[in-house]
């Protein structure tokens, strides 16, 4: 399950709407952070990219690779936040 579920209002199953799973305050805070700092790197890719510096998905690569790279010493955990950060980048 990706961190974003957590903080969805729904997860919709077919026709069938799920409630939004009772989470920690612990877990609210990272979510939130999660967010933060994924807003913060979709303003910075899209100034980059405005001023030539950076090409359209070149940094969703880059972190895609670093992830291959990575899946034995980084934690699952990890992994996951860098993917979704990579996914909320390709949107």
């Amino acid at each position: 399950m990706s961190l974003w579920d957590y903080d969805s209002v729904a997860v919709k199953h077919g026709e069938n709407v799920m409630p939004k799973p009772d989470i920690s305050p612990d877990h609210e805070v990272i979510a939130a952070h999660m967010h933060a700092v994924t807003a913060a790197f979709q303003t910075l890719v899209l100034c980059l990219q405005t001023n030539g510096a950076l090409e359209p998905g070149q940094y969703p690569a880059a972190l895609h690779s670093y992830m291959e790279l990575a899946r034995e010493k980084a934690s699952p955990m990890t992994l996951a936040m860098l993917d979704d950060l990579r996914q909320a980048l390709l949107n």
